[in-house]
């Protein structure tokens, strides 16, 4: 369950507090995310996505594109980024979280589970839609990046999944605006990556909205029956006047 986007930009010299920021969010609230999702690179300057990927580990393949542990050359973007950084300071980083509910099958979950589960066991647990959401979302954004500009990514050698080609929508050219831009909309998190992995509180609310974002229901129409019923997390979001948050990117 895909539904929270959340936006941050980072120096070359800043690589290691995004890794930070990474292991907090994802890791110290492992209860409310999935460490599955998508990710994107995009020109901070021009305002350009440059790549989209997927991942069943964000953490380990920020590491990977960043030259913080080994990776093939043509297995990561590792030298796309280098490039990027000799003549721009800043790189715009940008992540689609998934619900901790929907958490796939990877070597992380493998060890924390080693000799309670076995693979075989632990895969048919977290079972696979978690993984088959975060394929057809990558290649639904590819596609609508070729609709958009008539190609892919720069950095993106290959489309997506023939499955994803196949039911991407005109529509979905819109959330491409959403990976890169800090106008508010009901995807992305009020706070940067950075603000939400440093507080609790931030957190609590923005897994609450996610709740919302994920619901079949519209997010204005389950805002205001939560309004109704004076759910508390919605009351004290009010009261620290959270909806009016400006992401500053």
């Amino acid at each position: 369950m895909l539904g929270t986007i959340v936006i941050e930009k980072y120096k070359k010299t800043e690589t290691s507090s995004i890794l930070a920021a990474l292991e907090r969010l994802i890791l110290e609230n492992s209860s409310d995310w999935s460490t599955a999702g998508i990710y994107c690179y995009w020109d901070y300057y021009k305002k350009q996505v440059l790549y989209i990927g997927l991942a069943v580990d964000l953490i380990e393949r920020f590491k990977q594109h960043n030259g913080i542990v080994e990776c093939l050359p043509n297995s990561c973007k590792l030298d796309r980024i280098k490039e990027y950084f000799e003549i721009n300071e800043y790189l715009g980083f940008t992540i689609i979280l998934q619900s901790q509910l929907s958490q796939p099958f990877n070597n992380r979950q493998k060890r924390k589970y080693k000799g309670i589960y076995s693979d075989s066991e632990l895969k048919n647990i977290l079972g696979k839609e978690g993984a088959e959401d975060i394929k057809n979302t990558e290649g639904v954004l590819i596609e609508a990046h070729k609709t958009k500009h008539g190609k892919r990514p720069s950095w993106n050698k290959i489309g997506g999944s023939a499955q994803a080609q196949r039911i991407a929508k005109d529509k979905n050219v819109k959330m491409l605006e959403y990976l890169i831009t800090n106008e508010q909309n009901k995807y992305t998190s009020l706070v940067s990556l950075k603000e939400l992995s440093n507080s609790s509180l931030f957190n609590k609310y923005e897994a609450y909205l996610h709740s919302l974002r994920t619901s079949i229901l519209p997010v204005e129409a389950m805002i205001k029956e939560h309004e109704k019923l004076g759910i508390e997390t919605y009351r004290e979001m009010r009261s620290d006047n959270y909806f009016s948050t400006k992401l500053e990117i």
